[in-house]
């Protein structure tokens, strides 16, 4: 699967949520429950239908998205600027933005959008 970068720089392709319904797991809440487990996180506590644990991506309008991402700060405030991801935004590196990136399992996303960051601005010199 090509790179589906969030607004945060998570790269969607990476999330079970995203990844494991649409290779036609089967299985997919073992699966991502071991995901989770594998990271270090607790699923005990976790009671989530199917529907709950499948997204189409944090930049998608009208799709299913993961719970906590439907109320992710980051996310509503990229929506509102209508940036394609916070690289994009004249705030980044925002307080908002640094604390997704402190409680987040994917370690790559800060580094990802400080890439992109780079080249966009290489771009305008």
């Amino acid at each position: 699967m090509r790179e589906m970068v969030a607004y945060c720089g998570i790269d969607c392709a990476k999330c079970p949520a995203y990844r494991l319904p649409r290779l036609g797991e089967r299985l997919h809440m073992k699966r991502f429950f071991q995901w989770l487990l594998k990271r270090g996180m607790r699923s005990k506590g976790l009671n989530l239908p199917d529907a709950e644990v499948i997204c189409d991506g944090c930049t998608a309008i009208d799709a299913r998205i993961l719970k906590p991402c439907l109320e992710c700060a980051v996310r509503c405030c990229a929506m509102e600027t209508g940036v394609v991801n916070c690289a994009h935004c004249p705030k980044f590196g925002c307080d908002r933005l640094q604390g997704v990136w402190k409680i987040t399992v994917f370690r790559d996303a800060q580094p990802r959008l400080e890439k992109l960051r780079t080249r966009m601005n290489d771009k305008r010199s």
